[in-house]
């Protein structure tokens, strides 16, 4: 299954193929706080990690597109209940920039466009849960945090974040 992802893939284009990047690098004020909840999909079960932790649906999303990519197609159906939380448009958008930046190959776009069955089997992976949970808590991403930081794992992740920008490289 791994020679499935047979093509190079350059891991910086990722955090640009993210519905969030915008939001990301910009004031993080009301207005783009509105701005981020209008993509959002009212109807998704996955509506109140977007709306309440967008940081933690960006890691998730982005740890789980490399699970991906390293060939753990099991993670396909997370990254599907992540896509399900935004707007149908905005959801093809995603889904079209991954097919096209070859993140994912047609079988896995047409996986991901199928509705979710959330009663099906998942298989548990514990190192892949290991990962993404020590992704969440040191940001890995660089994922610049400048509203209110609620969650430990937030000021964890903006505090990695802030040593390793601090440091000359």
């Amino acid at each position: 299954m791994k020679f499935l992802f047979k093509y190079l893939v350059d891991l910086s284009k990722l955090k640009k193929l993210s519905p969030l990047y915008s939001y990301w690098h910009s004031d993080q004020n009301d207005l783009d706080e509105s701005n981020r909840l209008l993509i959002a999909n009212k109807d998704s079960p996955a509506l109140y990690l977007f709306e309440k932790e967008p940081y933690k649906w960006e890691i998730l999303f982005q740890s789980i597109i490399r699970e991906i990519l390293n060939g753990d197609l099991s993670s396909m159906k997370g990254l599907q209940v992540l896509l399900s939380s935004l707007s149908v448009e905005v959801r093809k958008k995603v889904l079209k920039d991954l097919l096209v930046n070859k993140i994912i190959n047609q079988d896995c776009f047409a996986k991901l466009n199928k509705p979710i069955d959330l009663k099906s089997e998942t298989k548990s992976n514990l190192l892949r849960f290991l990962r993404i949970l020590l992704a969440i808590f040191t940001n890995p991403y660089g994922i610049e945090l400048r509203r209110k930081k609620i969650h430990i794992y937030e000021k964890t992740g903006f505090l990695f974040n802030y040593l390793k920008n601090s440091f000359p490289k």
